[in-house]
């Protein structure tokens, strides 16, 4: 399974929100600048997004968005099955009927990947990520060049 660029960009965007996350609400034209995102595009991911109970949207001329979650509890996971839905790697995984079932002889496989996929994205939190990304730049900006 891919994950889509509808998750890909809301995780970037939501990194980009956990590193301005002082309280106030962010404006969604600040974030899709930064980012390089699409603002329609960021638009309908912060509804979904919204919707699911992960940010709150807030209107006016200090309007933008904030988190509803802590960003320290939303997961890479939680944006993905969002955005994307189940993650499963075959039509058995995801819990549709298989007449092949009883004979499948790499269902193991395909139950393995997909609980490791799920472990992998779930243990990875929007607040760490947002926490690297800061210590990258950091990193980046101490490097010179001759």
């Amino acid at each position: 399974m891919n994950i889509s660029a509808k998750s890909r960009y809301a995780v970037r965007a939501l990194v980009e929100l956990a590193q301005h996350n002082d309280g106030q609400p962010v404006p969604i034209a600040d974030i899709a600048s930064r980012r390089g995102i699409p603002l329609q595009f960021l638009e309908q991911l912060f509804s979904s997004l919204r919707k699911a109970g992960i940010l709150n949207s807030h209107r006016g001329v200090r309007g933008g968005f904030s988190f509803k979650k802590l960003p320290e509890d939303v997961s890479v996971l939680d944006v993905v099955e969002v955005l994307d839905g189940n993650v499963a790697p075959s039509a058995c995984t995801a819990g549709a009927p298989c007449d092949k079932i009883d004979r499948c002889v790499v269902r193991d496989v395909w139950t393995d990947v997909k609980i490791n996929m799920e472990g992998v994205l779930g243990a990875a939190n929007i607040a760490d990520l947002a926490y690297k990304e800061s210590l990258m730049q950091e990193h980046a900006e101490e490097m010179y060049y001759i």
